[in-house]
This record gives structure tokens, sequence and C-alpha cells, in this order.
């Protein structure tokens, strides 16, 4: 079970003075320290409430430190993002004019390969597209001689089209390849940039959440307290109600097993002189069977006597049925003979991954003042003996958690079950020894699936550097 240093803190701060009960068998007594823990516990919250107002209005400056740092840190954001969508635009443009000169160069192989034959031919020609003297002289009369100057002026100007053609393209080239080295030099100032803002955005994003954390650990320390205060404020009026209940329900059961003693032993005496009665009246009853069979047998000695002396033909007579013994009444089923185990069972199954006793500090108690039963969440937990729900919350270090008070032997014990994934009780329920009260779990201040188990000789009392009330549940069961 893992406590955060500033629950136990308040929890120290809070039960320290002294436990919530005694091992006390008087109630009234019992009541009493509860209501001055209440007064004290008061008193505390009251002045903890007072800090915490003043800690807030820390809270709130730092708060609106850390909007202003949003703001800056957006823009920021907004910057690197419009910075970053420059870059691939320029590199997409890099991209496109890649292809805008793979294309010129291809244009410009195939105007090399035309124009490579059509330079011949002016170089045959002097520099000039046609052999004009061929035209003129080589006319027939004058309309021909007209044909021959147009087809040569036409075949001029397509040479001249030609070499312009191939110089615009090559100049087209040139452009895209200046163009080219002019976006791969933005781009390199671009990412330089983009590198800048981001430095600069990881450092104010380091500054706001170091500022963050400062403003979340003040919440939490001090809203984790006050909450602790409450909490245990509420505990205390439900922890004094569920004893008083618990005790009522255990008077209860005592006078409803004093009267079904009384009426066992009424049924059994009654039992006894109804055997009695029947034994009396079995043992009359073979007396009289007893005497009837004498005297018959008398009869029958002196008819046989008067017989013989009369002569008369012997006749027989019927002996006499002995009555049946009637059978003996059925003992009574004895009683199972009560457990001479320990006061409370195990909660839950599966090794003991904590033991009570002296802890190392790394987590905020040198105390440990359960016990830890390792294992797979929902796991069933059941209550560790008879007794009155005090609470069942899911709030605080110990997540989802369920208190109950216990009357045993005249004693109050409080039993706690901590790092539930569910509840299954609720607060003011009776529940029985072995009945689910929950599913193990890993909420609150926990490291992985466990149940934390404690039992308090009186009402519930912790202490994060001794064991206060508590005892080492494994001494109990």
């Amino acid at each position: 079970m893992k406590k955060t240093f500033a629950s136990l803190i308040v929890s120290a701060l809070v039960l320290s003075s002294a436990p919530h009960f005694a091992a006390a068998d008087d109630l009234s007594e019992q009541k009493a320290k509860n209501e001055q823990q209440q007064q004290d516990n008061a008193k505390k919250q009251k002045n903890l409430e007072s800090s915490v107002n003043q800690e807030g209005q820390k809270i709130s400056k730092t708060q609106q430190e850390v909007n202003r740092l949003d703001e800056a840190l957006n823009e920021k954001i907004f910057a690197v993002e419009t910075k970053d969508r420059q870059i691939k635009a320029t590199e997409r443009e890099i991209v496109q004019l890649g292809k805008e000169i793979d294309k010129y160069k291809a244009k410009l192989k195939r105007q090399e390969k035309l124009l490579g034959d059509r330079l011949r031919v002016m170089q045959e020609n002097d520099g000039n597209s046609i052999k004009w003297e061929e035209v003129i002289f080589g006319a027939k009369n004058v309309g021909d001689l007209v044909s021959r100057v147009m087809a040569g002026k036409s075949i001029s100007k397509q040479d001249d089209k030609m070499i312009t053609d191939y110089q615009n393209t090559q100049k087209k080239l040139a452009n895209a390849q200046q163009k080219v080295k002019d976006k791969k030099a933005q781009l390199v100032v671009e990412k330089q940039e983009l590198k800048r803002q981001q430095a600069e955005l990881e450092s104010q994003l380091k500054t706001r959440n170091k500022r963050l954390k400062e403003l979340r650990k003040k919440k939490e320390k001090f809203e984790t307290q006050l909450m602790d205060a409450k909490e245990v404020q509420q505990i205390l009026i439900a922890q004094e109600k569920a004893i008083a209940a618990e005790k009522a329900a255990r008077e209860r059961e005592a006078r409803i097993e004093k009267e079904r003693q009384a009426q066992a032993a009424r049924e059994a005496k009654a039992r006894a002189e109804a055997e009695a009665a029947q034994a009396a009246a079995q043992k009359e009853a073979e007396q009289q069977a007893a005497k009837d069979a004498a005297a018959q047998q008398a009869a029958q000695e002196k008819a046989s006597q008067a017989t013989k002396s009369s002569g008369s033909t012997k006749q027989s007579i019927p002996k006499a049925s002995t009555p049946a013994t009637p059978a003996p009444p059925a003992p009574a089923t004895p009683k199972p003979a009560p457990s001479s185990g320990g006061l409370f069972i195990h909660p839950t199954v599966g090794a003991v991954t904590q033991g009570y006793g002296s802890a190392g500090g790394e987590n905020g108690y040198t105390f440990h003042n359960g016990i830890d039963f390792g294992g797979p969440v929902g796991t069933p937990i059941v209550a560790a003996a008879t007794g009155t729900v005090i609470t069942a919350s899911s709030s605080g270090p110990y997540g989802n958690h369920i208190m109950i008070a216990h009357q045993l032997n005249g004693k109050t014990y409080t039993t706690l079950y901590a790092h539930m994934s569910a509840l299954n009780a609720h607060a003011g329920q009776r529940v029985s020894q072995g009945q689910q009260i929950g599913l193990r779990g890993s909420t609150g201040n926990s490291t992985g699936p466990h149940l934390h188990f404690e039992i308090h000789v009186g009402g519930y009392s912790y202490s994060a550097t001794g064991p206060a009330n508590s005892v080492n549940p494994m001494t109990m069961f």
C-alpha cells in the first residue's frame, strides 16, 4: 500500500494524538473519546481550511502564470506549424522544379538533334538556310522563282523559330535550375529557423511543465489534506454509529441465543419428563403384564388338575401373548462444537506481498500497519469477521475501501480493506464472516493489484511511524 506524503502528514496531524477508541468495553467511554476526537479534528480542519485558502491565493497566481505560458506556447506552436508547412511547400516546389528541369533537358536533346541537321546544312550554305543562287538560277520562270523564294523564306523562318525555341528552352532550364538552387538555400534557412523555434518551444514547454507540476503539487497537497480531514471527520461520526449498531446487534444476538438456549432447555426438560412418564407407564404395563401372566398360569394349572381328576377331554387353552416392548426414543442430534481458531479469517486468497511492521520509508511511511495480499484483479474479498460497515468509500489514498466495526468477546475491533476494484457492501450494512464485500484491485495509491488489510483494536487510528492501535493480522487468524 502506497500513501502520498501529504496524506500521511494529515493522517498523522489529525489522528496521532490518540487512538479514536481504546480497546474498552464500555460504549459510553468510547463515545466520549470519539466526541473529543471529533472536536479536535474539527478545530484542526478549520485551521487547515484557513491555510488552504491562503495557499489558494498563491496557487491562483501560479495558475495565471501557467495560463500566460500556455498562450505563448500556443503562438509558438502555431509559428512552428506554419514554418513546417512552408518547408514542406518549398520541398514540393523543389520536386516540381526537378520534374520541369528533366522535361527541359529532354526537350533540349530533341531540339539539339533537329538543329544539328539544320546547322550542318546552314554551314554548307555559308550560314544560310538555303542556297539562294540555286533558287534564283534554277527557276524555270518567274512564277517558279516566286515559289522558290517563298519556300526558301518559309524554311529560313522555320530555322529561325527552331533556334529561338532552343534558346528559350535553355533559358527556362537555367531559370529552373536557379530556382532550385534558391529554393534549396531557402530551405536550409527555413529549417534552421524551424530548429530555433522548436528549441524555444521545448524550453517554454519545460518551463510551463515545471510550473504546472508545482501548481498540481500544491493543489494536491492542500486539497488532499482538506479532503482527508473531512473524510476523517465523517469516519469518526460513522464509526460511532457503526460500533453502537454492532454492539446492539451483538446484544440482540445474545438475547436471541439466550432465548434459544432457554427454549432448548425447556424442550429438553419436556422431553425428559415425557421420557420419564413413558418409562413409568412402560414399567407399570410390564408389571401388570407379569401379574396377568402369573394369574393365567395359575388358572391353567388349576384347570389341568381339574381335568385329570374328572377324566374329561383335554381342552387347549390359548396362551396369553406377551405385550411388545416399545422402542426407546431416538437421541437428539448433537450440534457441532464451536471452532477453536482465531477471531478472524483471511479476507482473500493470495500470497502476502508485504508484511506487518517496519518499512523502509520510501513510500512516505516507516511502519506498515497491515498486510498486503497480492493476486489478480477481481479476486473476491470477504469480511474477516461479522460486523457493521462503518464506511464504503472511493476516495483518498486507499482508493475503494471498506471499514467494518466488530464486537468480539466483548471488545471492539475495526478492520480495513483497501485498493479494491469494486465495493459490494455499503455503510451501515451488517455483514457476516465470509460474506463477499468487494473485489481485489489497484485503486488509490497502489503500485499493483493487492488487498491492503488492517486490524485495529478499538476504532481506526493511523500512524506513519508506529502501529498506533493496529495489530498484526497474522496473529488474529
